[in-house]
């Protein structure tokens, strides 16, 4: 039951997300291709329970987990600090240029 739950506010976030990048103001077109999309991937993933595991334990975690959970956080972190640095900067010498 949390499995659907969770299926189902995923594909909520992405039809909503969709149509925000395609600037419509009805979602309601994205439904069904999306859903579309979903069903033949889900599909065509793994033949069957076994095979749906292995790849769950053994390849999700360094192609999903891995990039998702580390590589771009970290990437983004650092993206952050090297613009909120440029801004600190530029602060401090537009401070300094008034007081003198």
């Amino acid at each position: 039951m949390g499995g659907f739950f969770k299926i189902g506010l995923f594909f909520y976030a992405t039809v909503l997300g969709l149509s925000h990048v395609f600037k419509l103001k009805n979602p309601s077109p994205l439904v069904f291709p999306i859903g579309l999309v979903v069903l033949f991937y889900s599909l065509s993933l793994t033949q069957n329970y076994f095979e749906h595991v292995y790849e769950g334990l053994k390849i999700g975690p360094f192609t999903l987990h891995f990039p998702f959970q580390i590589v771009i956080p970290a990437l983004l972190l650092m993206i952050a600090f090297l613009r909120n640095r440029k801004n600190v900067q530029s602060i401090t010498v537009e401070n300094t240029a008034e007081n003198s």
